[in-house]
């Protein structure tokens, strides 16, 4: 790869065949063209492995594939971090195998994470998409998270820790976070000790605080 891009993304995958390659697309889909993908794979069984292989070599400039030593499974924590480690781009943003960004997801964020020098984090509203399996009864359920806070306004530690206490419905999902690189190592990364439920919440809360 040349010069180091100014965004990573980082997703991890674990027998993710059916989502994976859209997850992918979508990254390649970006309207904002200077990021690496890196790909983690936690010791996949099924195609997964193939499909991530696939996309890195045609995509050398861009994708690059790793995995933990002995192609173990070792959780999303410890994986996540073996993908920052792998990480040169100056904001880290994670998108697990089963999302999928918007196309002006990067071009926006990336902005707003320029144009705010003292921010750790920017982050927005997810979208929770259910109708994908086409079953009717399924559209219903589609809806946007809320924000519950007004937006554009920079939020000093430690308050967006206390509105996520008092209100789960607004904690946003990793894959609508943009965050500086040094903040993330300043904090250390994920939490392995945590590694399959609210592992991404932890995180958050110590980029907050």
């Amino acid at each position: 790869m040349g010069s180091a891009p100014y965004v990573s993304v980082i997703t991890p995958f674990f027998n993710a065949e059916a989502f994976l390659a859209e997850a992918i697309d979508s990254v390649l889909a970006q309207t904002y063209r200077d990021w690496e993908l890196v790909l983690v794979d936690d010791g996949s069984t099924d195609r997964s492995t193939a499909i991530a292989r696939a996309y890195a070599d045609r995509y050398p400039e861009k994708i690059r594939y790793c995995e933990h030593a002995g192609h173990r499974n070792r959780g999303k924590s410890t994986s996540r971090n073996l993908g920052l480690a792998q990480a040169s781009g100056r904001y880290v943003t994670f998108l697990d195998a089963d999302d999928v960004f918007l196309p002006h997801k990067l071009e926006r964020q990336v902005a707003l994470l320029d144009a705010t020098p003292h921010a750790a984090m920017v982050y927005g509203r997810t979208q929770y998409w259910y109708s994908w399996t086409g079953k009717p009864e399924d559209r219903k359920r589609d809806r946007v998270g809320k924000l519950g806070l007004k937006a554009g306004r920079l939020f000093p530690p430690p308050l967006l820790v206390i509105r996520f206490l008092q209100d789960g419905g607004m904690v946003p999902c990793l894959c609508a976070l943009l965050v500086r690189h040094e903040a993330i190592r300043a904090v250390g990364g994920f939490e392995e000790a945590i590694q399959h439920l609210y592992e991404d919440q932890v995180f958050l809360a110590k980029v907050c605080l």
